[in-house]
């Protein structure tokens, strides 16, 4: 079969990297259109590099502004992927936007859409449009009635690579940046020039970055390079493509992060994670602060959090353990849902 699997920015990548790998290992043609934002189109390339029958295309452009996000991202690049899709026969069809169900429904293919936002623009037209549209967020919490068109996963996207069966961490990756386990914090600033943060003040780890512990190492993940300078001089820069982030992010004593995707993922890899951002209503972080460890501003003041962490790596350790078996036990097997659908369109 030929799968297409349309990926927008690196979390959507990293969900869906186990299947396009499964996919592959069993034979299918796999193509993977990717949007030109920041560095995901070089981690896509380096980390399916070498993958028998899976084909990379960069498609479209992201500018890291709201209004390239609304008219490169969105308006022109659908007319791309309708032109690039035109005449390759595609089987199935698997994205988290609405590119995937709308040129599926042009082309008469089979097409399944994931996400875990139900308050984004393109909720109710991705679930119109697609074969099957799901929420991975655990449970219904919103308000509102539920559309029948869609269905919720008792998941959370991220544990599609995060779960104990996927993901192993290695310890050797901290060898690269002078750190021990659980000796050092993991600190994420994103740009907010985009769709998702919209609202939100640029900054946020600016206006925490004198609560870190004195002596406390700092692995810093900045999305911006050009203020870098804003920030403390002795924070360990990242450069993407971080070889094993989610090994650095697993090791870290606690994770502060002004964008939620993050956030949620450390959570999951439970670390005690903290979100500065301002999607407090989100089911996906909802989900992420029941099941694991999550806070915000609203649920727990940071100056608060930073100071309950515990400092003895031994037990962060065994608190870390025991909190990945409770998620193990509460979520699906997302991959394992993922594949059948897939292979169903065989039948």
């Amino acid at each position: 079969m030929k799968v297409w699997i349309d990926i927008c920015h690196t979390p959507q990548f990293n969900f869906f990297k186990p299947l396009i790998e499964k996919l592959a290992s069993i034979g299918h043609e796999v193509y993977v259109t990717v949007l030109d934002r920041g560095k995901t189109p070089r981690i896509v390339r380096v980390e399916l590099a070498g993958l028998e029958r899976v084909k990379v295309e960069v498609i479209g452009k992201h500018r890291m502004t709201k209004w390239s996000a609304i008219w490169d991202a969105n308006v022109i690049r659908i007319c791309k992927l309708i032109k690039w899709a035109r005449g390759k026969k595609i089987d199935a069809a698997i994205s988290t936007n609405i590119f995937t169900p709308l040129v599926g429904r042009l082309f008469g293919m089979r097409s399944y859409a994931f996400g875990d936002d139900p308050q984004v623009f393109d909720f109710y037209p991705k679930g119109w449009l697609a074969t099957k549209a799901h929420m991975c967020i655990y449970e219904w919490t919103l308000p509102m009635k539920k559309p029948n068109h869609t269905e919720v996963l008792k998941c959370l996207k991220e544990w599609a690579y995060l779960n104990p069966r996927t993901f192993v961490p290695n310890e050797k990756v901290l060898e690269k940046y002078g750190v021990k386990p659980k000796e050092y914090m993991f600190l994420r600033e994103v740009t907010v020039g985009t769709i998702n943060y919209t609202g939100q003040a640029s900054g946020a780890i600016l206006g925490i970055k004198d609560m870190i512990p004195a002596g406390m190492k700092v692995l810093f993940s900045l999305e911006e390079k050009k203020r870098r300078s804003e920030y403390p001089a002795d924070w360990i820069l990242l450069q993407e493509p971080i070889e094993d982030i989610h090994s650095l992010i697993y090791y870290s004593a606690g994770l502060v992060s002004s964008g939620d995707s993050m956030a949620r993922e450390a959570a999951l890899l439970g670390v005690p994670s903290y979100y500065l951002g301002i999607r407090y209503s989100m089911p996906a972080n909802t989900a992420a602060s029941k099941v694991a460890s999550l806070q915000n501003e609203k649920t727990m003041p940071f100056d608060k959090w930073i100071t309950s962490l515990p400092t003895n790596p031994a037990e962060c350790a065994k608190k870390q353990d025991a909190l990945r078996k409770h998620i193990d036990s509460e979520f699906i097997d997302i991959n394992a849902y993922m594949l059948e659908l897939v292979e169903g369109v065989k039948e």
